[in-house]
C-alpha cells in the first residue's frame, strides 16, 4: 500500500481542535510560499494570466495559504470538531439556483477556487442533494477517503480517472430528479476540452458543464467560491452563483452551441474570479501556452471529430 501524508491526515486532524488544526496549516503555507517551487510558480502564472498582472508577494502569500486552507478544511469536514465550518457560508444566488432545481437536475459548473467542499456540505445541509463527479487521485485509499468525506455530507460521487468520460453515468444517474450537479470545469483532464478565452489568454476547459446542460435541456449555473474575513485560525467562504447561463450565437460566429455555452459561463466564472484571483487553486497547466503540444493536438482533433 502506497503511504500518503493526507490519508494520514485525514485520520489525525478530526481529533484534534479545529483552530488548532487551522492555525498549522496557516503556519505550514506560510513555510510553502517561502520556499516556493514549481507548483507555485505555475500558481503564480495562472493569476498572472487570469488577471493580466503579476502578483504582489502579499497575494502569493495569500494564495499559498488558500489553497492550504481549502485542504484543511477537507480534513475537518464532516467530523464533529469541523461542525462549525458550515457557518460562515455566505451563498449569493442558492434561490435561483434552488429554484431551478425544483423539476429536474440543475448544473452548475465551477472552478478549483475558495472551498468547495465546504459550499456542498452547505448546500447538502440546506435541503438540496448534489451529484458530481471526483477526480480519481492516487493512492486509492486517498481517493476513498474524500469520497467518503463528501458521501458522509450527503453528496453522490462519481470517480473519474484522466481520459475517462463519466458523461453516459452522470447523465443516467441525475436525468429527472431535483439535484445540483456542480462540476470542477476549468481544466480539462479527458483530452478533448474545449477552448476559451480565460481573463487574458486562450485556456483549455471541460466540456462537461455546457454539454450535459444542453443533452439534458436543462439550465446552467456558475459560481465563484472564495474566502473572506480571513484570519490565521480560519475563514468564511463566500459563493456567488449567477445564471441560467445563456449564449446567443449570433454574438458568438463560428461555435456551436456547447462552445458558446461554455465561454459563456467561463467570461463568468473569469470576471469573479479576477477579483480575489488568489483563491483560484490553479497548480496545473491550462492556459494553451503551457500545454504539451502534442495533447492539445490531441485535444483539438477529438473536437473536431465530434463536430463533423
Amino acid at each position: 500500500m502506497s503511504f500518503s501524508p493526507l490519508s494520514l491526515a485525514f485520520s489525525i486532524a478530526p481529533r484534534l481542535p479545529l483552530r488548532f488544526v487551522m492555525r498549522m496549516a496557516d503556519v505550514g503555507a506560510s513555510i510553502a510560499a517561502r520556499r516556493g517551487g514549481a507548483m507555485i510558480d505555475r500558481l503564480c502564472a495562472n493569476m498572472a494570466r487570469l488577471t493580466g498582472t503579476e502578483p504582489s508577494a502579499d497575494e502569493v502569500r495569500g494564495a499559498v495559504r488558500s489553497h492550504i486552507r481549502n485542504y484543511a478544511e477537507q480534513l475537518m469536514l464532516g467530523s464533529r470538531r469541523g461542525e462549525p465550518l458550515l457557518d460562515g457560508v455566505a451563498f449569493e444566488g442558492f434561490e435561483a439556483l434552488a429554484a431551478a432545481s425544483e423539476d429536474g437536475p440543475v448544473v452548475l459548473a465551477l472552478g478549483h477556487s475558495g472551498s468547495w467542499d465546504r459550499a456542498g456540505a452547505w448546500v447538502c445541509a440546506h435541503g438540496r442533494g448534489i451529484v458530481t463527479v471526483a477526480e480519481k487521485v492516487e493512492p486509492p485509499a486517498l481517493f476513498e477517503h474524500f469520497v467518503s468525506l463528501r458521501e458522509g455530507l450527503g453528496m453522490e460521487i462519481i470517480g473519474v480517472a484522466k481520459g475517462e468520460s463519466v458523461f453516459s453515468t452522470l447523465i443516467e444517474r441525475v436525468r429527472g430528479r431535483s439535484v445540483i450537479v456542480p462540476l470542477l470545469a476549468d481544466r480539462d483532464i479527458s483530452g478533448s476540452g474545449i477552448e476559451v478565452d480565460l481573463g487574458t489568454r486562450r485556456a483549455l476547459v471541460a466540456a462537461g458543464p455546457a454539454a450535459l446542460a444542453t443533452k439534458l435541456e436543462r439550465p446552467l449555473f456558475a459560481a465563484c467560491i472564495t474566502y473572506e474575513n480571513e484570519t490565521p485560525t480560519g475563514a468564511d467562504v463566500r459563493v456567488r452563483c449567477v445564471g441560467p447561463i445563456n449564449a446567443d450565437g449570433q454574438e458568438r460566429p463560428g461555435l456551436n452551441r456547447v462552445e458558446a455555452l461554455t465561454q459563456a459561463w467561463v467570461d463568468e466564472f473569469a470576471a469573479m474570479m479576477a477579483t480575489k484571483a488568489q483563491d483560484w487553486h490553479m497548480m496545473q497547466r491550462v492556459y494553451v501556452e503551457d500545454l504539451d503540444p502534442e495533447r492539445l493536438a490531441r485535444a483539438r482533433a477529438e473536437h473536431e471529430r465530434k463536430n463533423r
